[in-house]
């Protein structure tokens, strides 16, 4: 018996001496760092809010070169895609009875709507005032112009919950 516990002992040294069998390599250079990124990938987006049980809520959709505000509004009245209403987002902005024109303007955008907002339900004054800022970038105040009170804005932002909420007076 004393014969195998020494053997046992010389293997079991053995085997803690030879280790997983890999050898030290040493430190080896890892590449450049990864190219791409966020920033790069949200430049070439649109941010476009449609509505699910719980709010609104923003897809990021492929963005055309060039100034992406008109394009934002066109893809929102265009509506979720297949795969967007197969996850439950749909639109409470109805047909558009006109053009929707988008612009931007002294900082700010101006939006001009065919319907008066009145008549609207809530998200979709959110839907429309969240795409259009975040089209010029979050904190943008929207100047909301209906078709009756064509020179008299409703001056609006979009806060951190997707929702159109009043812009305090004489803010840019």
């Amino acid at each position: 018996m004393p014969q195998l516990a020494g053997r046992v002992a010389a293997v079991l040294a053995a085997a803690a001496l030879a280790g997983c069998g890999i050898s030290d390599t040493g430190a080896r250079p890892a590449g450049p760092p990864a190219q791409g990124g966020l920033s790069e990938a949200g430049d070439r987006l649109l941010r476009v809010y449609f509505v699910t049980p719980q709010g609104t809520w923003p897809v990021s959709r492929p963005a055309p070169a060039g100034d992406r505000l008109q394009p934002a509004m066109d893809a929102l009245l265009a509506g979720p895609t297949a795969a967007e209403r197969a996850r439950g987002l749909i639109t409470q902005v109805p047909a558009a009875a006109g053009p929707i024109r988008a612009k931007p303007a002294r900082g700010r955008v101006e939006l001009r709507v065919p319907w008066l907002v009145s008549t609207l339900p809530p998200q979709a004054v959110s839907q429309l005032v969240c795409t259009a800022a975040a089209a010029r970038g979050d904190g943008t105040i929207v100047d909301v112009f209906e078709p009756v009170a064509a020179d008299e804005p409703w001056p609006v932002k979009c806060d951190e919950n997707g929702t159109a909420v009043p812009a305090r007076q004489g803010a840019s």
